[in-house]
């Protein structure tokens, strides 16, 4: 492995406990982190805001609390350039630029971070840092989110609600890339948008309820807002995937989860049609195949970043708060993803003798 010298340190977010902007303060002097076996150490060039890093920020529902503990320094998702290797790391050398997550663990809006070597894959070279950055876990969500229940096949027909949100505008492109008929559903200002990425059909939701309109059924639903009792617009065998709860600082996780798998006046469990829950996980398999399809042209995807921030002072009120609630909706839902670029900061490189240089 690669050393450095035990003072070496770098600027950070960190967060001081659950809540609010109040929480959050970048600091100078954070140890830079060292890889343990199996594990890389990355300079991060770039990082991007998930839905989940809010939620890790706020501690809400409190079971987030329980289940994944407080980060000291948040962040999931970045790409940048290897610059130490654990013991064991056989895929990665130093040098290579990737783009990965540092998942729940946290520790990616920071100026370094250690991710397991599986959390990574290699960025093609065409792709900025600021697009890489955005990818790893709406990417996998929305990839991992239409195989849920039942692959999507030529010919399903796709609803994607909350389309123009990270999940939402790569669930769009891997249905159509899948041959599927695609309905997508977004705020009106972003009707263009779900155009461009393949959308056939496109709902305003904040002026007209699908859910009331009776119309089209679908074989396969992703919802990434957040809203109970999908099943009555699916067809028989359909799938209904929330990637995201309905009342989502609930503290009664069963009830809520209840409201997603039963359908009301009825027992569910005799139905053809099916409402899951959803959890993403962290795939070196899904994320190879994600970097291989960005791009332009057939068979490519591209990850829509809405917004970019130049510092680390201003990722904390981007993370505090969505930058953009739809007009008429109650759910904050941003168009793309938040990025935050690194490289305006004087950096700290790992030299593999053990020194190092700013």
């Amino acid at each position: 492995p690669v050393a450095r010298a035990p003072d070496t340190s770098m600027r950070a977010v960190r967060q001081a406990g659950w809540g609010g902007r109040e929480q959050l303060s970048v600091c100078d002097g954070v140890p830079i982190p060292s890889p343990v076996e199996g594990q890389v150490l990355v300079r991060v060039r770039a990082a991007s805001i998930n839905a989940a890093d809010r939620h890790m920020l706020s501690g809400r529902p409190y079971l987030i609390r329980a289940a994944v503990g407080l980060a000291a320094i948040p962040g999931m998702d970045f790409a940048g350039v290897v610059e130490g290797l654990g013991e064991g790391v056989k895929t990665l050398a130093l040098g290579d630029e990737i783009l990965g997550t540092a998942d729940v663990k946290a520790g990616a809006f920071a100026q370094f971070v250690c991710v397991p070597e599986g959390n990574v894959t290699r960025k093609p070279a065409h792709v900025d840092w600021e697009t890489a950055a955005a990818v790893a876990t709406a990417g996998q969500t929305a990839m991992q989110a239409l195989r849920a229940g039942r692959l999507v096949e030529k010919g399903d027909h796709v609803l994607v609600y909350g389309a123009s949100g990270g999940v939402g505008t790569f669930a769009v492109q891997l249905a159509k890339l899948a041959g599927a008929r695609v309905t997508a559903a977004c705020s009106g200002r972003n009707v263009l948008l779900a155009r461009e990425l393949g959308a056939d059909d496109v709902v305003d939701y904040t002026t007209h309820d699908i859910a009331a309109s009776g119309g089209a059924k679908y074989d396969k639903i992703i919802d990434t807002v957040g809203r109970p009792r999908w099943r009555p617009l699916l067809k028989p065998r359909g799938v209904s995937v929330a990637v995201a709860l309905p009342y989502p600082e609930s503290e009664c996780v069963p009830c809520v989860l209840c409201s997603i798998l039963c359908a009301p006046f009825c027992c569910c469990c005799l139905s053809t049609k099916k409402s899951l829950p959803f959890m993403q996980e962290v795939k070196s398999g899904d994320l190879e195949m994600l970097a291989e399809m960005l791009g332009e042209g057939e068979g490519k995807i591209r990850a829509v970043v809405g917004r970019r921030v130049e510092s680390l002072e201003e990722l904390l009120d981007a993370l505090a708060t969505p930058h953009a609630i739809p007009s008429g909706s109650d759910h904050p839902h941003p168009h793309g993803k938040t990025v935050v670029t690194m490289g305006a900061f004087a950096e700290v490189e790992v030299e593999a003798g053990g020194g190092t240089r700013a």
